[in-house]
């Protein structure tokens, strides 16, 4: 579903005029553009965060994004931190290449659980921290290598600006709904539309249902997680 379709009158603005108003090839002018744009991008952001619950194998990432999550830059010898991109929601894995250009996963760690003698080392970095919006390898690293520290991550969705009209959310089409029901929702209840807001609410747990059940299933070929249920076990005494 695309942002805006004046032709076809399908996209996300088109479909919130039809869900509140019954008539999607006439833009209601009482609700705007720009407020519009806020209300779908905020659902869009709730969508990301049912997404990353979801699917926590596969790794959901904006099919948008012209690149994968995962950046390099280089390892400056006595640099004892390294700017994370802004964009960056959570650090999956950081790795670091060794002096002979070998690739070392890096263990994450609490700054409150490293020793002094450990934060004021210096050599090949095994551990790191973060901090802000910085990661600090330890021991800080005194060699330097092109291209030698490597970050995943995740992050959120590309925002939607109010003058789009060709461009998609970067998540299962079937899906795209959610977006207009969210953005009419908060015009509804900040316009006291009870009938509507109760229809709307139904419609987007629906949505979310499904969608959650589709990512939670997307990745068949990882193994299952196998947990043991605790039981009370009652004793009888004789």
């Amino acid at each position: 579903m695309q942002f805006s379709d004046t032709s076809n009158y399908t996209g996300i603005i088109q479909t919130i005029d039809f869900l509140l108003f019954g008539n999607g090839t006439t833009q209601n002018t009482d609700y705007s553009i720009e407020d519009r744009t806020r209300n779908v991008n905020l659902s869009l952001d709730e969508a990301v965060a049912e997404l990353f619950k979801a699917d926590p194998n596969f790794k959901w990432d904006d099919t948008n994004n012209a690149d994968f999550p995962i950046a390099t830059t280089t390892l400056t010898s006595g640099l004892d931190h390294y700017s994370v991109p802004d964009s960056t929601l959570v650090v999956s894995r950081v790795r670091i290449k060794d002096r002979n250009g070998k690739w070392i996963t890096l263990d994450p760690k609490l700054r409150r659980e490293l020793s002094d003698s450990e934060l004021n080392s210096t050599g090949t970095p095994t551990q790191y921290f973060k901090e802000g919006g910085a990661i600090f390898p330890i021991p800080v690293p005194d060699y330097g290598v092109a291209s030698g520290i490597e970050l995943e991550f995740q992050r959120g969705a590309n925002h939607f600006s109010s003058t789009d009209t060709t461009e998609t959310p970067g998540f299962a089409s079937i899906f795209h709904e959610f977006l207009p029901v969210g953005a009419a929702l908060k015009y509804a209840m900040a316009n006291g539309m009870s009938e509507k807001v109760n229809m709307l609410m139904a419609e987007k747990e629906r949505i979310r249902k499904s969608m959650v059940e589709h990512y939670e299933k997307r990745s068949p070929d990882e193994r299952p997680r196998i947990s043991l249920k605790r039981k009370d076990v009652k004793r009888y005494g004789l």
